[in-house]
């Protein structure tokens, strides 16, 4: 699976950490494309345009940016959210306050997923952090899938979340489903079922991932045996 389809919906999640504006819903219509477009989806690095800012934002921001730089995160997320806010006129104190917060969420992420992890997976791993999740649940995705990427299993988590499904649920299904053959598509699939139940409530939407888990495992045999031996007890984050 390339990184294309699931960068759309990581993308989607990120824009929440600005204001409310058109891009903020989070879209699933592509969960179900073909292999070749589905992974987050991904936004191409701008160059930082300092003349979008006053000066005094301007070199906040390098400051911000030299720093990730040399604690090894990747800038390129913090570049898009202050370009991002300035085309949406955000104020400048709100601007500084969402790449720091964002800048210290990549850090984690990489505490919690390892150095060894992908620029791609640091902003996943830090969009679900912002949207509620904890250290732990990174942890516990990079354990379960520890030579596969975790781009996927992250965004899918964050976004079943948002939609109102317990994290400690969430957390468990996308446990079970990293462990199943072509886990990815099994995942993009539970996220497609539970955006569609969400609307008709919280409840319908669990009941839905919980069939649909159910589903997947009993027809994967190898599966239901590695989630029921190997899964740990998972504690769900703080409010």
């Amino acid at each position: 699976m390339t990184l294309s389809t699931v960068w759309v919906l990581a993308a989607q999640l990120a824009s929440a950490t600005m204001p409310a504006g058109p891009t903020d819903t989070i879209l699933v219509g592509q969960a179900r494309a073909p292999a070749s477009q589905t992974a987050v989806a991904r936004r191409e690095p701008q160059a930082f345009d300092a003349s979008r800012f006053d000066s005094l934002t301007a070199t906040a921001l390098r400051a911000l940016f030299d720093d990730a730089a040399a604690a090894g995160l990747p800038v390129r997320p913090l570049v898009n959210r202050a370009l991002e806010g300035a085309a949406r006129r955000t104020t400048s104190e709100r601007i500084l306050r969402v790449v720091r917060e964002h800048a210290l969420a990549l850090r984690d992420a990489k505490q919690a997923l390892g150095d060894r992890s992908t620029d791609d997976e640091l902003e996943a791993g830090a969009i679900a952090l912002r949207a509620g999740l904890d250290r732990r649940a990174l942890e516990l995705v990079r354990g379960s899938r520890t030579k596969a990427p975790v781009v996927v299993p992250l965004v899918v988590l964050t976004d079943l979340v948002r939609r109102g499904v317990p994290a400690a649920t969430a957390q468990e299904a996308v446990a079970a489903l990293g462990r199943a053959p072509r886990a990815d598509d099994a995942l993009l699939g539970l996220q497609a079922t539970v955006a569609k139940n969400a609307q008709r409530g919280p409840g319908m939407a669990v009941d839905a991932l919980h069939r649909y888990v159910k589903a997947v495992i009993v027809t994967s045999p190898d599966a239901a045996t590695s989630t029921s031996s190997d899964r740990k007890p998972v504690r769900p984050p703080a409010p």
